[in-house]
Formats: C-alpha cells, structure tokens, sequence
C-alpha cells in the first residue's frame, strides 16, 4: 500500500441563534477538520473539543500534527488510541481512519460495523434562559419526539423552568441537563418536581468531583454522567446510584473507544445516552451509527450551525435520518 497523506485544517461556522448553557453562552463553533489519503482513497473527521477540559482547535490541531510522523506511517486505530489522549484530536483521526479503511475496501462504515442505520429520536436542546423563554422554545419544538431542557442555575427559579417547558411541551419525552449547575441541595429539591413533570432522566446535575454526593435514582427518573464520564476506564469507579452514562466521541476519543464503552456499560447493566458536541454533521455521523442501541439519544450538534440543513435531516415523524455516507461514512475514491 502506498503512503498515507495526513491533511489538517481549522474551520469556524456560526451557530443559527445562540446556544446558552450553565457554562455560558455561544455563537459559532470552531472545528478541526482532518482528511487522510492513501491509495487514491480518502477518510474525513471533524470535531470540536471539550472545552471545560482545556482543549481548543489550538490544542487539537498541535496533538495532531506532533504525531504527524506516525500517522502518514500508518498507525492504525489501536495505535493512535494509544499515542494520543481522549479527546476531540483523537476523535477527528479515528472518524478519519474509519472511513478511510471504509474506503480502501469499497464499503461503508455502516457495513463494517454491520449496522443498517435507522432513523432515530434525537432530543433537541432547550437552551438556557428564564422560564417564559424556555417556555416559548418548547412550544415552538414540541412536536418533536424528544427535548433536551438545559438547566443548572442556582438562581432560585429553576422549579419555574422545569414546570413552564412541561406545561408548552405536554406530550414531549424530557430528559434535563444541569451540566453540572446544581448544588446537592438544589439537586435534592428538584429531583420531586423532575419526577412530577414525568421527566425521563437528568443528566449531570452536580460538578466535577461531587460523584459521592450523587443520590440513588429512582424509577422511573434515571440519572446520567456526562461530564464526569469520558472513557471506559471510567466505568469501573462509578457511584451506585446512576443508571446511564453519555458517551461523546468527542469526550471519549472517537467511535473506537465509544464502542468499547458501549459493550462494556451494556454488560455492566447500565443505560446508553449517546451525546454530542455542538458541531457539523461529518463529526455527528459516528454517533449515529453508535446510537442505534442507544436507550437515549441526543444529536442535534448539527441543527445549530449554519449550513448543515442539507446534511442532517428529519423525517415527518421529528426522528433524525442517518446521515448520509456522501456526506461520512464511505469515504472519498478517485474517479
């Protein structure tokens, strides 16, 4: 085989209105964007990094290119998950090394994995806002299957907003996502009024380093990791009382380790919620074929940057189409 050819660039698109959390808010992703050729054939990947774990397209793009070397050598998956760190750096490559060996071979990811994509419910995000806000976005989206309410101030009005998004969202699925906002106290508050307004799950709501202080959930409300969980080292130091962990290509490192994960946490007896950065539909399409036995999914990254409408799709039910292997997933060939 002949050499592989290692290209790298930085990307930065606009977000179509502004994406508010408990960590702040955002108009515009930056994305690292890596493509790999080899034998007239070439894979693609893209992410955006974990932010409130340092890393940027800075960041990302150096860990790349300090392995540079090795990757135009021909290090395969096994082996950048070992040279490099969980992370979105690692994701872009693995995305890339996937559908290049997709390539090279005439198939599709899809078909290697052995999975035949199916639409899926993805939840949508609420974005962080005051009650009546949060309020008019559910209205507006709750014909979807699924809604994602963002949460995790403690600003004394988070029961407002809990009880407002159910009330414009009577038949919507809802699971929330304190990203980590909450106090235990405000944890031990809200988790009635979740169970009240038929909230399906709340995902992360206590920070960093506060795992002991989790409750044990109770059915049917199920409790998930996202921030604290990255990788599946992670699974064997998890607090009893959580059911789901989110796993992120970004957060995790690529589909690679995302699968180990999957297989482990499945064998463990606990949940799957398959996440994901705010980004384009190349670094989403991973997930997708991920979260095909996902319990929980949410991939709307692509719904929120300007120009993706003809890359990600729903259907006339709300369900996320697979994105198309054009667009990830075959690989590009010479003509």
């Amino acid at each position: 085989m002949g050499r592989r050819r290692l290209g790298i660039e930085i990307e930065t698109r606009a977000l179509l209105r502004p994406f508010s959390i408990s960590r702040g808010v955002r108009t515009e992703v930056a994305i690292v964007r890596v493509r790999l050729s080899q034998d007239g054939c070439e894979g693609r990947g893209a992410a955006t990094g974990v932010t409130y774990r340092g890393e940027s397209v800075e960041t990302m793009l150096r860990e790349i290119e300090n392995r540079r070397s090795l990757i135009e050598q021909g290090a395969g998956r096994e082996e950048i998950n070992a040279l490099l760190p969980a992370g979105g750096a690692r994701a872009a490559l693995d995305a890339a090394l996937w559908e290049l060996e997709a390539a090279l071979a005439g198939t599709s990811v899809a078909d290697l994995l052995g999975i035949s994509p199916r639409p899926l419910a993805s939840a949508f995000t609420i974005v962080l806002d005051d009650p009546a806000a949060m309020a008019e976005q559910a209205q507006t989206e709750a014909w979807r299957p699924l809604l994602k309410v963002k949460l995790g101030l403690d600003d004394g009005r988070e029961a407002e907003r809990i009880r407002a998004v159910r009330q414009a969202a009577p038949d919507a699925a809802l699971v929330a996502d304190a990203n980590a906002g909450w106090s235990p106290e405000t944890l031990g508050a809200m988790l009635p009024l979740l169970e009240e307004c038929a909230y399906r799950l709340i995902e992360q709501p206590l920070p960093i380093g506060s795992e002991a202080l989790l409750p044990l959930a109770t059915a049917p409300l199920h409790l998930c990791l996202d921030e604290s969980f990255d990788t599946s080292a992670d699974l064997d130091r998890l607090p009893g009382g959580v059911t789901h962990v989110n796993i992120k290509l970004d957060k995790c490192g690529g589909l690679t380790e995302a699968l180990t994960i999957r297989d482990r946490a499945e064998a463990l007896g606990l949940g799957i919620f398959v996440g994901c950065m705010v980004g384009p539909s190349e670094a989403i399409a991973p997930a997708h074929l991920l979260a095909q036995r996902a319990d929980y999914v949410d991939l709307d990254g692509p719904f929120w940057v300007e120009g993706e409408a003809d890359k990600a799709r729903l259907n006339k039910g709300g369900l996320m189409l697979p994105i198309a292997p054009e667009v990830w997933g075959r690989g590009e060939r010479d003509a």
